[in-house]
């Protein structure tokens, strides 16, 4: 009952459309606005880098949030799968938030929170992953893609823990699929694109 209740709450908290808020804060709704995605990167294109940046952070809480209600319920029984199933809801609600009918973000952001909570090393490695191919190429979506793709084998050669390492192959799975927009721009080369380290 303890793990259906840490994934409805992780579930409620992940669905808090952090971006989207601020974004009608400046009388913007990001579903009619550049990509349409009501995410951190679709709200720094049309408010400013500071609302972006703002939007991800709370994005980042909303998962380490749902992980540590995760820990407090496991009342040190299996704390690890507890946090995991507070993830996954928290993933789940900002990908298909019951407050905008069920169509959420990409949940890169929220990911990474889990994440935090659950294996910090080997994010802040993929996190250098992202970074540096944000820099290359001047695609986010790229470069989530590629990050979330290396989390795997990051945690499978530091933690070796056979649970995390499924946890962040469905994780890149589901990112995967809600970039599969961005992939097919990407192809044809119409994909939206932050300047790069050379052009700036």
């Amino acid at each position: 009952m303890k793990y259906i209740l840490a994934f409805i709450l992780g579930y409620i908290l992940g669905s808090v459309p952090f971006s989207f808020l601020l974004g009608k804060l400046k009388g913007v709704d990001l579903r009619k606005i550049g990509s349409g995605n009501i995410g951190a990167t679709n709200l720094s294109r049309a408010c400013g880098k500071g609302f972006g940046i703002t939007g991800f952070i709370l994005d980042v809480l909303k998962g380490f949030l749902a992980v540590l209600i995760g820990y407090k319920l496991s009342s040190n029984i299996n704390p690890i799968i507890f946090g995991i199933v507070g993830g996954i809801g928290s993933i789940a609600g900002h990908n298909w938030t019951f407050f905008l009918k069920f169509k959420g973000g990409k949940g890169v952001a929220t990911s990474s929170g889990v994440l935090l909570g659950l294996c910090p090393i080997p994010l802040i490695l993929s996190t250098g992953v992202w970074i540096f191919v944000l820099l290359i190429s001047g695609y986010v979506s790229l470069s989530s893609i590629i990050a979330s793709f290396s989390l795997p084998i990051f945690i499978y050669f530091l933690k070796k823990d056979p649970i995390l390492l499924v946890l962040s192959i469905i994780i890149f799975i589901l990112i995967l699929y809600r970039h599969r927009g961005n992939i097919k721009r990407l192809l044809k080369g119409e994909e939206n694109r932050f300047k790069r380290i050379w052009e700036r």
